[in-house]
Order: C-alpha cells, then structure tokens, then sequence
C-alpha cells in the first residue's frame, strides 16, 4: 500500500480550509472569553453581558444565557453540564446549560470577577479585581476561603488536587496550597503577569506584559528558562 504524504502549507493542491465566523453578539468591542463545551459546542461571554452557545458543525447560536448585568470576562466548564461565568458585575453565575438557565449566583467579591478555574471535588476559585481569590463550594454556593497576598488584580490556573496558581497586575505569581493555607511567592517578571498554564513534570509557565515566558520548578519555586521572542505583551 501506497504510503500516504502528509501535506504541507506549500502544497497547492490541498483543498482549502473555510474559516468560520459566528456572529452573534452585539457589543462593539470585543468577545472576552472563550471555552469549549462537550458535544461540538462552544460558550463565548461578550460586553454585551451574555452567554451564547453556539453549535459549530451547524455554524449556529443554539442558546444565549442572560443575567450578568455588566461584562462576561471568563467562563468555567464545571460537571453535571454546568458551566460558571465571572463578570465585571462582581458575581460569579452557574448556568445548567441543558436547561438554558442560571441555577445559582455566587456573591463575595467587592469588584470585578476576572477569572475562574475549576477544581476537584466540586469547588470553583474565582480570582478578581479586588486582589483576592475566593475558593467556593460549588454544592451549597458557600465561600470556602479567602486568598490574600497579591496587591493588585489576579489571574488564576487549576495545578491540580489542592494547588492553584495565581498571577497579577502586582507582577508576582503565587502558589497556594489549599490543603494547609500555606503558599509560595514566584519573582522574577518585571510587568503583569497575564496568562498561566500548568505543563507536565511540574512545571510552571507564565507569560507577562514585560514580553517575555517564564517557566518554573513547582518543587522549589525556582526560573528554570525565559523565553523571549515576543515584541509585546503575552
């Protein structure tokens, strides 16, 4: 049997690949989040302050879930079909997205909600403008605890059972451990730290307004390697 070739960017005779837009919110500014739901589908949160979910093989909005009276800026893709939202209007919300409705608003921060990361065993932590991260229980809708160390707006990323990663406006990365309250100050960057994602080994990466990525050992806490190619902010 003929071995089969992969095709490559410079092989013209491909067939091309459409682009697809969905079109569906109407604030003039921008979509703010995105997330990926089970089944083809797709959740966007917009300034519009809506949730729409979109079928992408039928390229159609299939549902809009409302009641964020300000800006979606993140989204969170929970179990049981359920899907949280964190939004300028301080609230976090918990959509049951089979039903197309808003089962539990979760109230506790002072300003802006601006991410979300879910974790094990039915909690969710929110990270928000008012430099604090709030770790809830997800099956009564209560506060769990209250994270304090940054000085300025927080980004978030799950690491696993018990660790949560946090990074800030204040330029600082933060590891917590939720099992006994402890955490660990990671320094190095010299802008925001926007953006973290947890890689294999444990290892850290994390990306900033100084333009540059940094990855870390979990273990010690220590740069293992900056990466810099980037001519503005990650």
């Amino acid at each position: 049997m003929a071995k089969v070739q992969p095709t490559t960017e410079h092989d013209v005779t491909a067939p091309l690949r459409r682009s697809l837009v969905l079109k569906g919110h109407t604030d003039h500014l921008q979509v703010w989040c995105l997330t990926a739901l089970d089944g083809g589908r797709l959740a966007s949160g917009s300034g519009d302050t809506s949730i729409i979910i979109w079928s992408v093989a039928e390229e159609k909005q299939v549902a809009k879930l409302e009641g964020h009276t300000e800006s979606v800026r993140c989204l969170a893709v929970l179990d049981g079909g359920r899907l949280a939202s964190g939004s300028w209007d301080a609230s976090i919300r918990i959509w049951s997205v089979a039903e197309e409705k808003q089962v539990a608003k979760l109230e506790g921060h002072t300003v802006s909600v601006r991410c979300l990361a879910a974790l094990t065993d039915g909690r969710l932590a929110s990270g928000s403008g008012d430099n604090s991260i709030i770790i809830w229980n997800l099956a009564d809708g209560k506060q769990l605890a209250k994270l304090e160390g940054h000085t300025s707006p927080v980004r978030l990323a799950a690491l696993g059972n018990d660790r949560l990663a946090s990074g800030s406006s204040d330029n600082s990365t933060i590891i917590w451990n939720l099992a006994d309250g402890t955490h660990a100050k990671l320094e190095g960057h010299t802008d925001t730290v926007n953006c973290l994602t947890a890689l294999d080994d444990g290892r850290l990466a994390s990306g900033s307004g100084d333009k540059s990525i940094r990855i870390w050992n979990l273990a010690d806490g220590k740069q293992l390697a900056k990466l810099e190619g980037h001519t503005d902010e990650v």
